[in-house]
């Protein structure tokens, strides 16, 4: 691990329980393994054929992300890119994805969940853990209505040009 900054994540395998540990923002992923420090100091580096997702956590994280609130109630706040994951297992899991695809890992999607807040902040998921990927919507700031064109009628002004 290259640099001094550390988050706090829940690893979670398809065949096991999640696993609480740390991981660097910034080389956590590999060619085709993920590099993990679990909280009591073992390095782990699980293939991404393993790893169905990894959320990203304030303090002790709950791991609860495939059991409440994993799809959004009504349509997301958050701008990007409502998308809905399924995974091999059959789970499911919404997130909105950034709108920029250079932003987006090659091994995987960085998303927002649903619910997002210090228990699940960010979620990768890799690519090889999804059955089907679907769109649901677009979500951003709409843009500004252009204003009727008012009648000269009935505003009241002479017309000049008739």
């Amino acid at each position: 691990m290259l640099s001094s900054t550390v988050k706090r994540v829940v690893l979670y395998r398809f065949d096991r329980q999640p696993l609480q540990g740390i991981v660097n923002p910034g080389s956590y992923l590999g060619q085709d393994r993920v590099e993990f420090i679990t909280l009591d100091g073992s390095l782990q580096t699980p293939a991404y054929g393993e790893v169905k997702a990894i959320c990203f956590v304030s303090d002790a994280g709950r791991t609860d992300l495939f059991d409440d609130h994993s799809l959004f109630e009504r349509r997301p706040k958050v701008a990007g890119l409502w998308t809905r994951f399924t995974f091999r297992d059959g789970d499911q899991l919404d997130g909105v994805l950034p709108q920029n695809l250079l932003e987006w890992p090659q091994t995987g999607y960085l998303l927002t969940p649903p619910h997002s807040g210090a228990s699940r902040q960010r979620v990768f998921v890799p690519r090889v853990a999804l059955s089907q990927t679907e769109l649901r919507g677009v979500v951003g700031k709409t843009a500004p209505s252009r204003p009727k064109p008012v009648d000269a009628r009935e505003s009241g002004q002479l017309r000049m040009f008739e």
